[in-house]
C-alpha cells in the first residue's frame, strides 16, 4: 500500500515537472505568437497611410504604418497586442484615423515579416523607433499619444516613461504577464518560469501624463481587475472607462472610439484656426 503510494506520488511529480518543463521551453510561443506573414501596404487601406521603415537602436530595420495627421490633429503611436500584426488591424486603424488623426502603428520585431526575436527589451526598443521616427517627421510631443493595446499597454507605459508624450492610453492593461499566465496555470511556478515578465504595475506609479484606461468586463483574456488595479495604481490625472460590451480586443469598435476621442480633445487640443 505504502508502496503504491509512493509510486502514486512520485509520478504526479514527474507529471508536474514535466509541465512545469513544458511551458518553461515553450512559453516564447506562448506570450509571442507571432503573425510572420510580411505586412500588407496599408495604401488604399487607409486613407492616406503609407509603409515606413523604423530604426532600433540594436540595428533592425521594422516595416511600419504611418499615416501623417491634418494639421494640427493628435497622433497616435499604436503598440498593438501579442497576436497578429498590424495588418490584422486596419479596420480598426481605419477607424481611428477617418477624423484627420494621425497614426503611427509599430510592427514588432519578429512580427509581421520584421526581422529580430520578439523580447520585452526587444520591443521597448521598437516602441523607441517609433517615438523617434515620430520625433524625426517634426510633430511635437505635445501632439504624441502612445496608445497600448493588450501586450502593447506595457510597452506604451515604458515608452510614456521614457519620452515626453501629451497622453498615454492603455486598452485592456494587466499588471503583469506573469500574473495573466498565473491566473490560467494557477498551480504552476509561473512568476519563477517566465523570462519576459512586462511588469506594468511596477512602472505605472511614475507615470507623469494623463492616462485613460479602457477596460471590459466581458474580456476573457486580461482579468477586469488587472486592469482596474493597474488604473489605480496610476498617479492623477487619470480617466477609466468601462463597459459591458464588446470583448478584449474590441473596445474601439463597441463604444471606446467616441472615448478615445474624447481624451485626444482634452489632452490634445487643437488650437483654434
Amino acid at each position: 500500500m505504502f508502496r503504491f503510494a509512493a509510486i502514486l506520488i512520485g509520478g504526479v511529480i514527474a507529471l508536474y515537472v514535466l509541465a512545469a518543463s513544458y511551458l518553461y521551453v515553450k512559453q516564447d510561443s506562448l506570450v509571442f505568437p507571432a503573425e510572420r506573414t510580411p505586412v500588407t501596404d496599408p495604401a488604399g487601406l487607409i486613407s492616406g497611410a503609407r509603409m515606413v521603415v523604423l530604426h532600433t537602436t540594436d540595428g533592425l530595420d521594422l516595416k511600419a504604418y504611418y499615416r501623417a495627421p491634418t494639421p494640427g490633429a493628435p497622433v497616435l503611436l499604436y503598440l498593438h497586442g501579442n497576436a497578429g500584426s498590424i495588418t490584422s488591424r486596419i479596420h480598426r486603424f481605419a477607424l481611428m484615423t477617418q477624423d484627420g488623426t494621425g497614426l503611427l502603428a509599430v510592427e514588432y520585431r519578429g512580427y509581421g515579416g520584421n526581422p529580430g526575436t520578439p523580447s520585452e527589451d526587444g520591443f521597448a526598443r521598437d516602441g523607441q523607433a517609433g517615438m523617434k521616427f515620430l520625433l524625426g517627421q517634426g510633430i511635437p510631443p505635445r501632439e504624441i499619444v502612445a496608445y497600448g493595446e493588450s501586450l502593447g499597454t506595457n510597452v506604451a507605459v515604458r515608452t510614456a516613461l521614457e519620452f515626453p508624450v501629451a497622453g498615454l492610453v492603455l486598452d485592456a492593461p494587466y499588471t503583469s504577464i506573469a500574473d495573466v499566465a498565473a491566473s490560467r496555470y494557477p498551480y504552476m511556478p509561473i512568476h519563477m518560469l517566465l523570462r519576459n515578465q512586462f511588469d506594468t504595475l511596477g512602472r505605472i506609479s511614475a507615470l507623469k501624463v494623463p492616462l485613460l484606461v479602457m477596460r471590459t468586463l466581458r474580456d476573457g483574456t486580461v482579468p477586469p481587475a488587472e486592469s482596474l488595479t493597474v488604473f489605480n495604481a496610476a498617479p492623477e490625472p487619470k480617466q477609466l472607462w468601462t463597459t459591458q460590451q464588446g470583448t478584449h480586443s474590441t473596445l474601439i469598435e463597441t463604444g471606446g472610439l467616441s472615448v478615445l476621442r474624447g481624451f485626444l480633445q482634452k489632452v490634445c487640443p487643437q488650437e483654434p484656426k
